[in-house]
C-alpha cells in the first residue's frame, strides 16, 4: 500500500512534537539534577519516574516532605502519622538500618483516611518510601502505579514517555529478586545496597535489551 504524503500542517505538528518532547526532557533532567542537590523536592509522580530523592537522602526527602505535607493539613490523625514518621527520619540519622525499620514502622502506622488525602498522593509518597527502603509489597504496589501512570500519560508531552514503563519492570523485577526462591541475583545487582540502585539497573537493563532488539530487528 502507498504511504499517504504527508501535508504541511501534519509536518509542522511533528516537528512542534519533537520540540515540545525536546523540552520536557531538558526540564525533566533539570528536575533530577536540582533533587538530586537537595534544592528541589521531587514530587511523588517524579518520584515513580526514578528521580531521586532529596539530596539522595531519604531521611532529609521525608522530613521536607512533611514539612510541606503539614501546611494544609487539618486531620489530626493524619497530621500526628506525618508527625511521627517525620520524627522517626530525624532520630535514625546514626543507625542506618535500625533506622530504616523505624521508618518503616512509622510509616505502616499511618492513618490516612480519604478525607484527609484526597487525591491519593500522600499514601503514595509512604508507600514509596517503604519500597525504597525494601518492602516488597510496597514494591509491588509502585510498580503497579508506575505502569497505570505510564499507561494514562499524555505520551506526546513527555520527554522519554518510556520512563515509567522501564521503572515499572524495574520494580517488579527487584519485587521478584526478594522472593529468592529459583535463582540468584546476578552479581553486580547483588552488590548493591540500595534499592533505587538495583530498581534503576534492572530498568537500564531492560531499556538496552529492548533498544538492542529493536535495532536488530530495524536492520533485517
Amino acid at each position: 500500500m502507498t504511504a499517504v504524503p504527508l501535508n504541511h500542517e501534519e509536518i509542522l505538528g511533528m516537528a512542534q512534537a519533537r520540540r515540545d518532547r525536546r523540552a520536557a526532557k531538558l526540564a525533566d533532567g533539570a528536575r533530577r539534577l536540582a533533587a538530586a542537590s537537595g534544592t528541589r523536592l521531587p514530587s511523588a509522580d517524579e518520584l515513580l519516574r526514578g528521580h531521586p530523592v532529596l539530596g539522595e537522602d531519604i531521611r532529609r526527602d521525608i522530613e521536607g516532605f512533611v514539612d510541606r505535607a503539614l501546611r494544609g493539613l487539618r486531620h489530626p490523625e493524619a497530621t500526628e502519622s506525618l508527625r511521627r514518621l517525620a520524627e522517626a527520619a530525624r532520630g535514625t540519622i546514626q543507625d542506618a538500618r535500625g533506622g530504616d525499620d523505624a521508618i518503616l514502622a512509622a510509616i505502616r502506622a499511618c492513618s490516612l483516611p480519604p478525607e484527609a488525602d484526597p487525591d491519593g498522593t500522600i499514601r503514595l509518597r509512604c508507600v514509596i518510601y517503604a519500597a525504597l527502603l525494601g518492602d516488597v509489597d510496597a514494591a509491588h504496589v509502585v510498580a503497579a502505579e508506575a505502569a497505570l501512570a505510564a499507561y494514562v500519560q499524555d505520551w506526546h508531552l513527555e520527554g522519554d514517555g518510556s520512563d515509567l514503563v522501564w521503572q515499572a519492570v524495574g520494580w517488579s523485577a527487584f519485587a521478584a529478586s526478594r522472593v529468592e526462591a529459583f535463582r540468584p541475583l546476578p552479581y553486580a545487582l547483588a552488590e548493591m545496597p540500595s534499592v533505587r540502585d538495583r530498581v534503576d539497573a534492572f530498568a537500564e537493563d531492560f531499556r538496552l535489551k529492548v533498544g538492542r532488539l529493536l535495532d536488530e530487528t530495524d536492520r533485517t
